[in-house]
């Protein structure tokens, strides 16, 4: 009998042990985008701006890319670009706009749990259509030569 009770003892402790450490294994975090829109949203107004937050998570951020997408029609003008975190004050940053994607290099980089609000300011299209854009987003980790995928931000613009 006493062989059992010891033998029920160990089992337990040992089952209880071995869940114990898979539910304190942290599930992976990802930087990654947590909203996009476009202020207004019509395409028949002369520029809008477009709207997207990421919220940083794991390694900290010193470069963000944002594609314009391809099937685009016609030209595609971004006037002034915003950077700035969740409480609205800027981030200091160098962006640029090269006709096919935003660029965006932080002068420092910018740490987990930090949210960054990015706005294109002054957007023109040369189409009158309203249509769903789709950016892919990238950024790059500090000390990191790969650009890891953040998403797409869906930006919704009506005629």
């Amino acid at each position: 009998m006493q062989r059992f009770i010891y033998t029920s003892a160990l089992t337990v402790l040992l089952t209880s042990t071995i869940l114990s450490t898979f539910a304190q294994a942290a599930p992976s975090q990802a930087s990654g985008i947590i909203h996009s829109a476009a202020y207004p949203n019509r395409v028949k107004v002369t520029s809008s701006t477009y709207h997207v937050g990421i919220q940083v998570a794991g390694s900290p951020l010193s470069e963000i890319r944002l594609v314009v997408p391809e099937n685009k029609p016609g030209k595609f003008r971004i006037g002034q670009i915003a950077i700035a975190n969740g409480a609205g004050q800027p981030i200091s940053a160098n962006p640029s706009f090269n006709g096919k994607e935003v660029t965006i290099a932080f002068a420092q980089p910018v740490i987990a749990g930090t949210t960054i609000e990015i706005d294109l300011n002054g957007v023109r299209t040369s189409d009158l259509l309203g249509r769903t854009w789709l950016f892919p987003i990238y950024g790059r980790s500090v000390g990191s030569s790969q650009a890891i995928p953040l998403g797409t931000a869906r930006i919704q613009t009506y005629q």
